[in-house]
């Protein structure tokens, strides 16, 4: 049933025309639901009745009167202080998503904001892109990248106005790569596997990415003069081993102390080890060795730098006798020399 205030709001009744009350609408008195909001009207089946066509005149006169009735009872909107105005409602709109409501107007993003937050989005991107830059080159040495290769010798870039190289302090241990290939301590390596060698890092890195195993020719010099010979790379594991074979074998015992230097022999160009204490009654004492005396061959092998000769008296078998050469002043001297055991 039509309620008594919906039957005054619709003044136009008498004409065969409703107006919603919800939504203010005009449509034929026949429609029981509001074809425009749907609202509901009345009862009965006449809303599935054909759309009935108004009178331009009696719609215009329509909406003029309830025009100058809510013009009398309602009064002007104002928007309150502080608050700002987002602009009218636009009708409901059907989208791929459902039913939404669309503004008259969208808010506007100041220009300065534009400038704080692009170089935020710039470092972002080309952090990512670093990113994944410096994963690339990780999974690419992970790739290349492999055991190091060992040649058994210490060394150091060559010290300054001797020569451009690396200086090898001494080859170490017995039948390591390096001592196989016939390296000795005092040689400067210049070239390794054809490639020039200047600094100790150079060297190392061409050894980590030389394959293990692998023959490579190494120039060095050696007292003036160069030379080139041929050298089989070994693997850590192998290096290792070697070094506690030699490390758990008996040594040679000399009776020296230790504390003995390079020097470069008076008259020659070549550089020796002199001693500065021969113990008494010690092997080196008994055999005829003395107090600063040059030694620049042990048992075959010249004698060019303190670690080497350590070595080479570590390598000495015990009780064996061997050939020392020295010089003492301007004259050079062998003398023979039984080994001891160094307990």
């Amino acid at each position: 049933m039509q309620t008594e205030a919906y039957r005054e709001a619709n003044d136009m009744g008498a004409q065969g025309i409703n107006t919603c009350p919800n939504c203010h609408a005009l449509m034929p008195n026949e429609l029981r639901f509001c074809r425009a909001c749907g609202c509901r009207l009345g009862e009965g089946v006449e809303e599935y009745t054909e759309t009935v066509r108004f009178d331009s005149s009696a719609q215009a006169t329509a909406r003029s009167a309830r025009a100058a009735k809510t013009a009398s009872t309602v009064p002007p909107k104002t928007a309150p202080t502080g608050i700002k105005d987002w602009g009218a409602m636009k009708p409901m709109t059907m989208g791929l998503g459902g039913w939404k409501m669309a503004r008259s107007c969208s808010r506007r993003v100041p220009k300065w904001m534009v400038w704080v937050f692009l170089p935020i989005i710039a470092i972002s991107i080309m952090g990512g892109m670093s990113s994944r830059s410096n994963r690339s080159r990780g999974r690419a040495a992970v790739a290349a990248g492999g055991p190091d290769s060992y040649i058994g010798a210490e060394y150091k870039t060559a010290p300054q106005g001797v020569a451009q190289g690396v200086f090898v302090r001494d080859v170490k241990p017995a039948g390591s790569a390096a001592d196989k290939a016939g390296l000795l301590g005092g040689d400067i390596i210049t070239s390794f596997d054809g490639k020039p060698v200047k600094s100790d890092n150079e060297l190392s890195n061409l050894l980590s990415n030389t394959p293990i195993g692998k023959t490579v020719d190494v120039t060095f010099n050696r007292d003036g003069e160069t030379k080139t010979v041929k050298l089989v790379t070994v693997s850590e594991d192998e290096n290792d081993n070697l070094r506690e074979a030699f490390e758990n074998s008996p040594q040679g015992f000399l009776g020296v102390e230790d504390n003995f230097q390079r020097v470069q022999v008076p008259g020659m160009n070549i550089y020796g080890v002199q001693l500065k204490k021969v113990y008494k009654n010690q092997p080196a004492y008994m055999a005829g060795l003395q107090d600063g005396d040059i030694v620049i061959e042990f048992n075959g092998t010249p004698i060019r730098t303190t670690e080497e000769f350590n070595d080479r008296i570590d390598r000495a078998a015990p009780n064996s006798t061997v050939k020392v050469v020295i010089m003492r002043g301007t004259d050079r001297k062998e003398i023979m020399v039984k080994m001891g055991i160094d307990d």
